[in-house]
């Protein structure tokens, strides 16, 4: 089992250098054909006020059209230097939203790199939205690099968010390429005892021992939130650990649900501390 088909999402332009730079070193680790998609948006429009002159949203296609050249070059050099097969893709599209086209090009990769949401850009084509559907319609797994210096994909040290859920079983097993590639894999639950209220048990033992059957070093712990959001708290974990990769379930509860009350995707989105692998 291995990724041969790797996508990265080239709209964000400001972390494109750094997103290249994992997802290249990443195709070169597994022999990968990489995938470089940019897509030109429509111009949106919203009316003006008092009928005046009407407000075009920052990330128009004038912006992207101007951009596309330099894209292009950034991508066909830091493939190149990597030695990797590769293919850049462009869509000129007639809608200002990204998002359709980018979830087509993901379902038919082994799995997609894309950017943690900016900051404070509520109408960005690569807002939070975006990140979203990318877990939640894509059906492939996604790695979301954190909004600083470039991530190394390949960790010495894992840690798998294990609820026992559905998600999470599809991100632990389809994150065993890279766990194989770890000297350490911890299979972290966070208050087991809240889903699991067996004391005859030893949370996430028996992922743990498939796991190991692939060759993955693997090990298990509890982790009690102490009152934290379970996000939170593994956030927490991956600092005090200095973990260089985290491999969760996306959305455990419905995306609504999330967006009222909270949870750990939503926690974990917003305050990212390393690559997080995301499978739903």
């Amino acid at each position: 089992m291995t990724y041969k088909t790797i996508l990265v999402s080239l709209n964000d332009l400001k972390r494109n250098e750094a997103l290249l730079t994992s997802a290249a070193e990443l195709a070169r680790k597994f022999d990968s054909h990489l995938r470089g998609l940019y897509v030109i948006p429509a111009v949106e429009v919203y009316a003006g006020i008092d009928f005046g002159m009407p407000i075009v949203f920052e990330g128009n296609r004038e912006t992207y059209q101007k951009a596309e050249k330099s894209v292009r070059n950034l991508f066909d050099s830091i493939a190149q230097v990597a030695g990797i097969r590769n293919d850049f893709i462009v869509v000129d599209s007639s809608f200002p939203n990204i998002t359709n086209h980018v979830v087509d090009y993901v379902r038919c990769s082994d799995i997609a790199i894309i950017s943690q949401a900016p900051e404070g850009v509520e109408l960005s084509v690569t807002g939070r939205d975006f990140v979203e559907q990318m877990l939640l319609a894509t059906g492939r797994p996604i790695i979301v690099l954190p909004r600083k210096d470039r991530s190394d994909l390949v960790a010495d040290l894992v840690i798998i968010g294990w609820s026992g859920r559905r998600e999470s079983a599809r991100a632990a097993f389809d994150s065993i390429p890279l766990l194989t590639c770890a000297n350490e894999v911890r299979v972290v639950w966070v208050d087991p005892e809240k889903e699991r209220p067996n004391p005859g048990s030893l949370p996430g033992a028996d992922l743990a021992t498939t796991l190991s059957r692939h060759g993955v070093k693997v090990s298990i712990e509890s982790l009690s939130t102490g009152g934290k959001e379970a996000g939170e708290a593994l956030l927490t974990k991956i600092t005090d650990s200095g973990a260089g990769l985290l491999v969760m379930g996306a959305y455990g509860h419905s995306r609504l649900s999330e967006l009222i009350l909270g949870g750990a995707t939503r926690s974990v989105l917003n305050a990212m501390n390393c690559p997080v692998f995301f499978s739903h």
